[in-house]
């Protein structure tokens, strides 16, 4: 749990973003596995926060679908699934590209500084297996697309569907190819070219190419390993036993 802490990407400004951060991080890496009963006196004591800011914290996560909430039998973080990821990657392509659109017009000289930074070492995180930091280094990146749009509606949604898209893509990042992990880092580069060229319609381009292929990947991006299936879809693959990941 201690070295949770050093990951997290910004310093929480209150103990109850503290709580929040770190309750995330456990989520999106795994820690607290899909499926898992969350225990609030255990998740206290662990990251030395009371029960007033880790509740606080799972009532912000149960708003944007990271736990699942029900009286009298707990708190659980939601299983992955294939409907969810689905919604959630629809969602980032649809918005996001609007949003590096608007972040080539309002974003200052130290965020794009920022987001040239975000991904310094790439290749040898890449090289190293070090996902989580890889996973960080996106975050940062995400987010400052998001807070440089200066539209506080929109970097709100921007950052919990990117939270929840984090946890899909921690899951399957060990199963791509590192050549296939460096051309995704240098579409996101891209992004940042396009931005600091304060050209609106190659950043809402470049945006689209990096989130645009996720959805034609599921199968080879989640192997064999057995999701929910998406209801009712016509594509969907073949109707598997249910099982947790």
């Amino acid at each position: 749990m201690a070295a949770r802490r050093a990951e997290l990407a910004e310093a929480p400004t209150t103990r109850r973003d503290d709580a929040y951060e770190h309750i995330l991080s456990a989520i999106i890496f795994g820690d607290l596995a899909p499926g898992a009963t969350v225990d609030e006196k255990h998740l206290a004591q662990s990251f030395d926060i009371g029960l007033a800011g880790v509740r606080d914290a799972l009532y912000r996560l149960a708003l944007e679908g990271l736990v699942e909430r029900h009286a009298r039998i707990g708190t659980h973080v939601p299983d992955l699934g294939l409907r969810e990821m689905q919604d959630v990657f629809e969602a980032r392509v649809l918005l996001e590209g609007g949003c590096a659109a608007i972040a080539a017009q309002r974003a200052t000289a130290p965020e794009i500084s920022k987001l040239r930074a975000a991904f310094n070492g790439y290749e040898t995180v890449i090289k190293e297996r070090e996902f989580r930091k890889l996973v960080r280094m996106d975050q940062v990146f995400h987010r400052t697309i998001a807070a440089a749009t200066k539209n506080r509606a929109l970097e709100r949604q921007i950052t919990i569907l990117h939270n929840n898209a984090s946890r899909f893509w921690y899951f399957g990042i060990p199963r791509l190819r590192p050549e296939t992990l460096l051309a995704d880092i240098r579409a996101h580069l891209d992004v940042v070219d396009a931005i600091s060229e304060r050209d609106s319609l190659g950043a809402e381009k470049a945006m689209r190419a990096v989130l645009g292929h996720f959805p034609g990947d599921v199968e080879f991006f989640f192997g064999n390993v057995p999701l929910r299936e998406v209801p009712g879809e016509p594509d969907a693959p073949p109707k598997r036993k249910r099982q947790k990941t």
